[in-house]
């Protein structure tokens, strides 16, 4: 039996159980009967996720890189060379050989991209680290703050607004 094949078995059970439950009195047997069409119309959705590819999660950068190649018609098998040639950005590169195996996932299967963050880039070089507590007041934490620490917002305006809050700048931040 292949899944089709069970699909179709499900499928008809859900209808005969449904035929014969309709009408029937609301006592613990009609519970009982929409219990069994409950289980049925779960596994029926389980069984149509059988087989369903893992899309990984890849930053922009990332997916921006195979789909610079997909639109020249190149294989997986060429982008994967591209990779071990090194002929590729570092910072792709880096977070290929971090994640390996999503990447491969991501060529077979597709892929969905991480929706893009915005950090706050204060004056000096530094980067806003949220706020701290400090008694009746906040402070902004500005201390051992880098790039990759920085407070991230998903919402541009409010990266905006803190931005505004420090005489900063909003940056889009990717992994």
């Amino acid at each position: 039996m292949n899944k089709q094949e069970l699909l179709n078995v499900f499928k008809n059970q859900i209808i005969k159980e449904s035929k014969d439950v309709y009408g029937a009195p609301d006592t613990w047997i009609g519970g009982y009967e929409d219990g069994r069409i409950d289980a049925l119309t779960f596994a029926y959705k389980r069984v149509k996720w059988l087989d369903a590819p893992e899309k990984p999660e890849i930053p922009k950068f990332v997916a921006d890189w195979i789909r610079g190649f997909r639109i020249l018609d190149v294989t997986d098998l060429d982008i994967i060379g591209l990779y071990f040639s090194k002929e590729i950005e570092k910072k792709c590169e880096q977070w290929i050989t971090d994640n390996f195996n999503d990447f491969i996932k991501a060529l077979v299967n597709g892929y969905t991209e991480k929706a893009p963050v915005w950090i706050v880039k204060a004056p000096y070089d530094r980067y806003f680290g949220g706020f701290l507590e400090k008694g009746q007041h906040a402070e902004i934490n500005f201390s051992h703050i880098n790039r990759d620490n920085a407070q991230k917002f998903e919402d541009k305006n409010k990266a905006k607004a803190v931005a505004t809050l420090i005489d900063g700048t909003v940056e889009e931040w990717s992994e």
